[in-house]
């Protein structure tokens, strides 16, 4: 039965292919069809703008893809691949790629070749190090290296003059580099789940920082009342799960700025020192809450995208691609293969 689902599976993504190519299409979309291979088809369709390829079984992407010059998204998240494609720094047009979840282990230094990209996602694939060469793609906004062994990032992160959002959660970070401080746009910054021991000096330098996550890190020095008060123009810091979060002293300064986010301790009336009780026992989802609310004086959409950038490991298609036909319209398409068997 197996072989009757993938034979179908096979004619339905030829079929896909041919139609795009007749067509002239600019989007094609070949995600969740557990391809162990890419046709060779695909080459032929140079009209191709956006394509989908994640959620299958790649090991390896033809190098023909490099001819489809008019690509501007392509997602590989979720295969199994264990190495960057090194055709794809041919795309030099290309503006959103997402490799979450292969096992790519090294980028290559011509990944500066893609000097329009703006999100780059590369999500646990076990990656140890961003190249100096990053620094090259400076349309770059969206950048994500979650879940992968980095001990440190390249002091070249500082050229990428137009990030917004910087996700390396869960990483093994023991420190972030000064040059952090010239990403003068920058807006979220997710450092959970590292291994710092004290406060980035450069986030009081940065502007319009709104959201830091630097929970559940190792920080044990504790920060002055003059640093978290240079740091008021955040939304939200959070601090919570460090040796320093349960720090009466720091409790206090909780306490008085409603955007520092640390535990509660158990007896609320001791920290509190005469200070409101009500503001003693805000909740994690109550802070979130003015945290959200502030975040629309600025940008609507930032909170939103702190939040959903900080969770992404796969792509989304419909928020990419709204035109995408719906499956009960191509059926008809797939039928010939059905007579035919």
């Amino acid at each position: 039965m197996e072989k009757v689902c993938q034979f179908f599976r096979n004619n339905y993504v030829l079929a896909n292919c041919e139609d795009a190519i007749y067509k002239k299409a600019f989007t094609l979309n070949l995600s969740h069809y557990q391809m162990a291979q890419v046709p060779e088809i695909i080459e032929q369709c140079e009209t191709l703008m956006k394509l989908f390829l994640n959620q299958n079984k790649l090991t390896k992407i033809p190098s023909s893809i490099g001819s489809l010059q008019r690509l501007q998204v392509l997602t590989l998240d979720y295969n199994k691949l264990d190495e960057f494609p090194l055709c794809i720094c041919h795309l030099v047009w290309l503006k959103f790629l997402n490799i979450s979840c292969n096992n790519i282990s090294s980028l290559p230094p011509e990944i500066g070749y893609l000097t329009q990209l703006e999100t780059f996602w590369c999500n646990k694939t076990g990656l140890v190090e961003l190249p100096a060469e990053i620094r090259n793609c400076e349309r770059l906004e969206t950048l994500g290296v979650r879940g992968n062994p980095l001990k440190k990032l390249p002091e070249a992160i500082g050229a990428l003059s137009s990030l917004r959002w910087l996700t390396a959660e869960g990483c093994e970070l023991t420190e972030v580099p000064l040059t952090l401080a010239l990403l003068g746009d920058l807006v979220h910054l997710n450092l959970k789940g590292n291994v710092l021991r004290r406060l980035p000096r450069m986030l009081m330098a940065m502007q319009k920082l709104r959201f830091v996550f630097l929970n559940e890190n190792r920080i044990d020095e504790l920060p002055t009342r003059a640093q978290l008060e240079e740091l008021r123009t955040l939304h939200m810091l959070n601090l919570s799960k460090n040796p320093i979060s349960l720090h009466p002293d720091l409790q206090l300064m909780a306490l008085r700025q409603t955007n520092l986010y640390v535990e509660q301790p158990e007896d609320p009336a001791v920290a509190c020192d005469g200070l409101s009780s009500r503001a003693s026992l805000n909740t994690q989802e109550q802070q979130e809450d003015q945290a959200r609310g502030a975040g629309q004086d600025i940008d609507s959409s930032d909170w939103a995208n702190s939040v959903r950038t900080s969770e992404l490991d796969t792509t989304d298609e419909s928020t990419l691609e709204n035109n995408i036909e719906d499956l009960s319209v191509m059926l008809p398409e797939m039928s010939r293969f059905v007579t035919t068997f």
